[in-house]
């Protein structure tokens, strides 16, 4: 599927905003002041125009690398924050639970075509819901069925005797990583509505 420019300009944007808005994830609480707080979204925003845009690419790199080593456990202690938001509104059933988090953009888009989103919007990245699950703690988590052999430099070695895992621990490692049986009709379904062309 080709995709056009517009589309691949947005979609390197989103990418970029979900980086970014990981590391710079502070709330309006966390700020002595509304100025001070406005000053941070809008040198959030900043990078994550020059980044999507390629202007000064290697100092707004650097900048992003500086506050993420400077504030690791800010970072930290918001997405264990953002983490628990999301379990309740899962456990309350409200809107957004589905889909961890929709972004921001999305969100903004979703209003139409041609919405705009607002100032002072909170933008967040997506996560899937299975993710999602398995890190809130709501669903069973991967549990490793042996210890992994490595060799010397550390590369993984096959299964000690040559032996090969039967169908069941496979089908038993996919389900407990997020797997499930309906993803690849789901994933063949998006792929063929995807590639019908429309004039």
């Amino acid at each position: 599927m080709v995709l056009s420019p517009a589309t691949q300009a947005l979609r390197k944007e989103m990418k970029i905003r979900a980086r970014v808005e990981a590391i710079f994830n502070k709330h309006e609480d966390e700020f002595d002041n509304k100025q001070e707080y406005d000053d941070y979204l809008e040198e959030r925003e900043d990078i994550i125009f020059n980044l999507s845009e390629g202007v000064d690419v290697a100092e707004m790199e650097r900048k992003v690398e500086q506050y993420r080593l400077a504030n690791t456990e800010s970072i930290i202690r918001n997405e264990a924050r953002r983490a628990e938001e999301l379990r309740r509104k899962a456990a309350a059933g409200e809107e957004g639970a589905g889909h961890a988090g929709i972004s921001g953009t999305a969100a903004a888009f979703a209003e139409g075509a041609d919405a705009e989103p607002h100032q002072g919007m909170e933008y967040t990245a997506a996560m899937p819901e299975a993710a999602a699950a398995a890190v809130l703690g709501m669903g069973p988590a991967p549990v490793p069925l042996s210890s992994v052999a490595t060799d010397a430099a550390g590369n993984l070695q096959a299964a000690a005797g040559g032996a090969q895992l039967s169908s069941d621990a496979w089908r038993t490692m996919a389900l407990a990583s997020g797997w499930r049986p309906e993803f690849p009709k789901r994933k063949a379904l998006e792929q063929a509505f995807g590639s019908v062309l429309v004039f």
